[in-house]
């Protein structure tokens, strides 16, 4: 896409920090859009895992599939944070993606099921859409063999911005 960087440029600034710093002591924290949806993703991160990085993402997790799980682990992915926004209606509502939420709970399920990655965590952003599906959110993810789940407010940036009657109250927090 215009104004992102090939895959030879981001290799060229992996290779010249890893030749300037210990990388082992370094976490890649990979964040998008959707960094699985980069087509020469894997290759990329492969380079990095043997230059010596660790690296996590954030994902929305719809792309995961069985496949998919083992190349992250084999790329050396160590953590993980997938974004769940709210039961099956208000996440697809919320993520603009009809069927994100079924995707994204078999994304986990195959990271889960894959293991050998440090730390699976979801992550949720509260707004008043869904803040009364908390309590049920919660009994869904606690069956589902996750490290963690990162709850965080809406801030009015970026697209919420359009939606301030969805920021929270005093009241809500």
């Amino acid at each position: 896409s215009e104004g992102m960087l090939t895959g030879e440029e981001i290799k060229a600034f992996l290779k010249k920090t890893a030749s300037q710093f210990d990388v082992r002591d370094m976490q890649l924290c990979i964040t998008g859009g959707e960094p699985l949806l980069r087509k020469d993703f894997f290759d990329i991160m492969a380079y990095a895992k043997n230059l010596g990085y660790g690296w996590g993402m954030t994902s929305n997790g719809t792309l995961i599939d069985r496949e998919k799980a083992a190349l992250l682990k084999k790329t050396g992915m160590k953590t993980i944070s997938v974004s769940i926004d709210g039961l099956r209606e208000t996440n697809d509502w919320f993520r603009q993606k009809e069927g994100g939420y079924d995707a994204a709970v078999k994304g986990i399920e195959n990271l889960v099921n894959e293991g050998g990655f440090a730390h699976i965590q979801v992550t949720t952003v509260v707004h008043r859409r869904n803040i009364g599906e908390l309590d049920e959110l919660y009994g869904i993810l606690k069956k589902m063999n996750i490290d963690s789940w990162r709850v965080i407010n809406m801030e009015p940036i970026g697209r919420a911005r359009l939606y301030p009657e969805l920021l929270l109250t005093d009241d809500d927090y």
